[in-house]
């Protein structure tokens, strides 16, 4: 343990009305970390593979992503696409063509085995991509300067709250909050840095588990009914947020829970969706009621999602000792790595993190959770409300995600078609734009509300916007 978090004092117990505006250092002590998958023959080599590849002698890298697509398309020939976030050729000097490095120990530290298997998970285990993966993630890294980001660069972003880390969940994953209606800023790439700089935080902060714990959890407070809680940025600034997210900070989101959600909201939603990742979807849950207990402690939850603690942000209290907190464990990681991870790429995170010391005994597979939610007093995650809906319609067998088209047609025909609908599509639709409270609050349709009574669910499938909420929401396309 470091001596700065020793320090920080604990929330108060049971008592939420008390203020507290302080990071949180631990998961509580019967969380547990959810057990990876075993890989494979197949997978093992693949690994092993990437791991060499990064760990040649000579192995070197640019620091532009326009050099390295450069260096790819002379490497294949000529090749008009390749990588990710290119769809042109393009050309770089011979003097940015020569300007190569070396790993250094932060990056080194940085990939360990748990990195590259990312990569390979996010590719389907496809070599090749998974290799141009974590290349181009290296390098967007340092063009991007994500290490030498500084609390000071980011410290008029983070002003009023508007994300933060705080807590863990019943899986160890360390809590990333995000309440876009407390946006202070102007849409620019100060705001993309502070998601990253925020997102670097949270990771620092994954707790020493073994295994080793990858994801986070993400928790958005949309503020339904507050000033500014309308549409959270424009569809340009999410989708290249949404790059970041999903090409460089793949296989990073356990979960997402989603509360006080405006009817606005989900006209936003229907634009982007199309930019995320199936997968992605598929972690996302929206809460009817702000109540997040059955997969995070209350005792490690801010009060607005059903928890305990009365966090009400003080940014010259909480920004400095989230910084200081962070650092200390980077520089304890770091430390570790040059002791144990013989000044290669590949060393477990679980060592990096002091969960463990290699030549100890230690068992990955004592103590860990099954699967997610899987910890003693809180059930299992449930399944989705969407599945439960295909059992309400037919047509929907096949796609889980085909029942929430259906209610968003219906909720986005124009009014005079629906007029001119038959008396059973018009009692759907009057179903489906029910969802609207007075408060401008969606609220779960019925349709999908019945589907789920009766378990233990507390997490339902998004609801839809109306005609009205999809012509204000266009905007955020230019």
């Amino acid at each position: 343990m470091t001596a700065f978090e020793d320090s920080l004092p604990p929330p108060p117990r049971n008592d939420p009305v008390t203020p507290y505006s302080l990071p949180l250092p631990h998961p509580n002590p019967d969380s547990k970390p959810v057990a990876p998958k075993p890989l494979s023959g197949d997978q093992q080599q693949k690994l092993d593979r990437l791991i060499a590849h990064f760990n040649q002698p000579d192995f070197v890298l640019p620091r532009s992503l326009k050099t390295l697509k450069a260096r790819w398309q002379k490497d294949a020939g000529g090749a008009s696409r390749i990588g990710t976030l290119f769809g042109r050729s393009v050309t770089a000097s011979e003097q940015e063509m020569a300007d190569l490095h070396p790993l250094s120990d932060v990056e080194k530290c940085y990939w360990s085995s748990q990195a590259f298997q990312r990569c390979l998970r996010a590719t389907k285990w496809d070599y090749p991509s998974a290799l141009k993966r974590a290349e181009e993630t290296l390098v967007w890294r340092r063009e991007f300067q994500v290490e030498e980001m500084t609390e000071e660069e980011v410290w008029r972003e983070g002003e009023t709250g508007k994300e933060l880390v705080f807590g863990y969940d019943v899986n160890c994953r360390p809590v990333l909050y995000m309440h876009p209606h407390r946006q202070n800023t102007e849409v620019g790439p100060k705001q993309i840095a502070f998601v990253v700089w925020c997102l670097e935080r949270t990771i620092d902060l994954a707790p020493a588990t073994d295994p080793a714990t990858e994801m986070l959890c993400l928790c958005i407070d949309f503020g339904a009914g507050q000033k500014n809680s309308g549409q959270p940025t424009t569809l340009g600034q999410a989708r290249k947020v949404l790059e970041i997210l999903q090409t460089y900070y793949c296989e990073r989101l356990g979960k997402a829970v989603c509360v006080n959600i405006p009817q606005i909201f989900f006209a936003f939603y229907k634009l982007v969706s199309p930019f995320v990742d199936p997968v992605t979807k598929e972690k996302i849950r929206f809460l009817e009621k702000p109540d997040a207990t059955s997969l995070i402690p209350a005792n490690q939850l801010q009060k607005i999602f059903g928890g305990e603690i009365n966090l009400e942000y003080d940014h010259a209290s909480y920004f400095p000792a989230l910084t200081k907190l962070c650092l200390e464990r980077k520089a304890a990681n770091l430390e570790r790595w040059r002791q144990y991870g013989n000044d290669r790429c590949g060393l477990d995170e679980a060592v990096i993190r002091g969960a463990y010391v290699p030549g100890e005994e230690h068992d990955p597979t004592k103590g860990v959770a099954e699967k997610e939610g899987d910890v003693a007093g809180r059930s299992s995650a449930p399944p989705s409300a969407a599945a439960s809906v295909s059992n309400l319609s037919s047509a929907a067998a096949d796609d889980d995600d085909l029942p929430t088209e259906q209610l968003a047609q219906s909720t986005l025909t124009d009014e005079t078609e629906t007029e001119n609908a038959s008396t059973s599509s018009s009692s759907e639709a009057t179903a489906v734009n029910s969802h609207i409270t007075n408060n401008g609050t969606a609220s779960v349709p019925a349709l999908v509300r019945n589907a789920t009574e009766g378990g233990e669910d507390k997490f339902v499938e998004a609801p839809l916007a109306s005609a009205t909420a999809v012509e204000q929401a266009v905007p955020a396309i230019h």
